[in-house]
This record gives structure tokens, C-alpha cells and sequence, in this order.
């Protein structure tokens, strides 16, 4: 049986000046993706050396779960806020 679970890292940094919006919108988007049948996990952490950089870590149960989240209208509302400078997004597998 084949483990179709995607786990992803983002790296994410705030615009200057828009720190506590993107920490604001992150939690939202928490909030509603946890929700997801498809979400196994959903965190997010902040750089105590860094505010303003924030960490992702997601699982998902499949692509297709991660494909579904993508096209929620929350996620998309995230996104056109674009409180966001810098974004690093990796696909992970366990090793």
C-alpha cells in the first residue's frame, strides 16, 4: 500500500510593515483549513529572532486534499491579500 500523505514546509516573510496582517491572516486560514477532511495537520510557527517569518508545516492525506485546499475560497482569499514579501514551498516525504 502506497502512503499518498504530502507533507510541505513553507517559509514565509512578511511584506515590511505587514507583520501582524499576515500573522492575522495566517491564523484564519488555519482555523478553516484544519477543518479540511483532508488535512492531517496544519501549524504554523513564528521566528522568535525573526517576527515577521513564519514557518508552515502541513500534511496532507494526498495531492488531490492539498489540490482541494488550494481551490478553497479562504486559501484563495489568503493568497490575494498579498501581505506576503517571500515564499519558499517543499514537498516532503518521510525518509
Amino acid at each position: 500500500m502506497t502512503d499518498e500523505r504530502l507533507e510541505m514546509t513553507a517559509l514565509i516573510s512578511a511584506k515590511p510593515g505587514k507583520e501582524a496582517e499576515l500573522k492575522a491572516a495566517l491564523r484564519e486560514v488555519v482555523a478553516e483549513t484544519v477543518k479540511e477532511p483532508g488535512c492531517i495537520m496544519f501549524q504554523v510557527l513564528e521566528d522568535l529572532e525573526n517576527p515577521g517569518r513564519f514557518v508552515l508545516w502541513e500534511i496532507f492525506k494526498s495531492r488531490e486534499a492539498l489540490r482541494e485546499h488550494m481551490n478553497k475560497d479562504y486559501t484563495k482569499a489568503y493568497f490575494a491579500k498579498g501581505f506576503m514579501d517571500q515564499t519558499h514551498v517543499m514537498k516532503l516525504k518521510t525518509i
